[in-house]
């Protein structure tokens, strides 16, 4: 749990960041930036395109393998010099910072940079972090009996991506990606692993793949129509800075549908993970859903399909 002190501390900043700049503005300057002048709708771009484009986004965490958590995130929009009605549905440019903490202990700090240049011709995503995770690994692989062994990683991570758009009409995107994790891993010293020559051990992530993307929502944090799809092949190896040598091919694809027009709208996910040769534990594919804990089924090869209904109650 987070310290009572550190969570009045939380709550204040969050408030700050909230609420203090609005007293900068009359309350009709603060109504034309959340509200749409057309539909009436609420409509916060006009606000994250002035000087106010903080955007606090609180964050809760249910994942059953690290427990219950939370955390802020803080997101700066970058000013559109274009007319922002013109370009809704584009990716926006936006550079962001965000902390979490659970209930087992894992945290994790983050700062990052996702941006949109040349009318969206030039794609790029930078991420780097330090983190501290506790997970659970269920065994049954590589001669490593079914259990349940609770290990830690921790250590510095990053991701460098850049996309180039190939036609302006298309929103058809290829690239490249770069992954680095200086990862430290140490397994809880009470549990019996005879498999293993060591209980902590330091293993480097390095890898590098070509990324095929097709983007094709009305918009980047609650589509409801259109496709996303992503196609991400690669290799990880010593020569990209890890110390271990496979192959990886990743793909997933999201198609959203509006089932009733302007309040129902259906989401369809399906993802294929692969990875071939001396791929540690930690980096196998598993299955990703709600409910399942990570790492909990794993495979060199692991499909997911799923959907997702969303009510939009209000506009």
């Amino acid at each position: 749990m987070i310290p009572t002190k550190s969570r009045l501390i939380f709550v204040v900043l969050t408030a700050m960041i909230l609420f203090l700049p609005l007293t900068k503005m009359d309350a009709q300057g603060f109504k034309e930036m959340v509200i749409d002048s057309v539909d009436g709708g609420l409509d916060i771009s006009g606000l994250l395109n002035s000087d106010l484009s903080f955007l606090p986004v609180p964050i809760i965490i249910t994942e059953p393998a690290v427990g219950f958590g939370g955390g802020l995130a803080l997101g700066y929009f970058h000013k559109d010099k274009n007319n922002l009605k013109e370009s809704k549905g584009l990716s926006p440019t936006i550079s962001f910072g965000a902390a979490i903490y659970t209930t087992n202990n894992t945290w994790i700090t983050m700062l990052g940079h996702q941006g949109s240049y040349l009318n969206d011709r030039v794609r790029y995503l930078g991420v780097i972090g330090y983190l501290s995770v506790n997970l659970t690994f269920y065994g049954g692989l590589d001669g490593i009996d079914n259990g349940e062994y609770a290990f830690n990683m921790k250590g510095f991570v990053t991701l460098q991506e850049v996309l180039y758009r190939v036609k302006r009409k298309y929103p058809f995107f290829v690239g490249l990606n770069y992954t680095f994790f200086s990862n430290d891993i140490s397994f809880n010293t009470e549990i019996d692993i005879p498999e293993l020559e060591k209980l902590s051990v330091e293993v480097n992530m390095g890898g590098v793949n070509s990324v095929f993307l097709w983007d094709g929502r009305d918009n980047t944090f609650t589509p409801t129509k259109g496709v996303f799809s992503a196609l991400e092949a690669g290799r990880f190896a010593t020569y990209f800075g890890g110390d271990n040598d496979y192959w990886n091919l990743e793909s997933r694809t999201y198609a959203y549908v509006p089932i009733v027009e302007n309040t129902l709208f259906s989401g369809y996910r399906l993802s294929i993970a692969a990875k071939q040769g001396d791929v540690p534990f930690y980096e196998l594919p598993f299955i990703s859903l709600r409910g399942i804990p990570m790492m909990r089924y794993q495979n060199n090869l692991v499909p997911t399909i799923e959907t997702e209904w969303r009510w939009q109650f209000i506009r």
